[in-house]
């Protein structure tokens, strides 16, 4: 069953996109990084490219942390941070 998903990238000229999703599997919540094909169907099919591992709330910071640090490296301390502040003030205000 998946929980959650979210597109990360995709390149429609050549028919394919990453996705980053979270399913349960016996019990087991398991983040994905996974990339996913265009069908002939015009379906979007997972591939066995990508990788899995248990979400745990140590696993998803210590992705999270890896993702900070290449952001800050690229974009900037400042930027990240503004970036953050607005996304934490998105996560208290929900507008829907």
């Amino acid at each position: 069953m998946e929980i959650y998903e979210k597109l990360i990238y995709e390149n429609l000229d050549k028919g394919y996109q990453y996705r980053v999703t979270v399913s349960e599997f016996r019990d087991q919540e398991y983040l994905h990084v996974r990339k996913y094909f265009l069908s002939y169907e015009g379906e979007w099919i997972p591939s066995k490219e990508g990788s899995a591992f248990p979400c745990t709330i140590q696993n998803t910071y210590t992705m999270l942390d890896a993702l900070l640090d290449i952001c800050s490296r690229v974009e900037g301390e400042d930027a990240l941070a503004r970036h953050l502040e607005n996304k934490i003030m998105s996560l208290q205000n929900p507008s829907f």
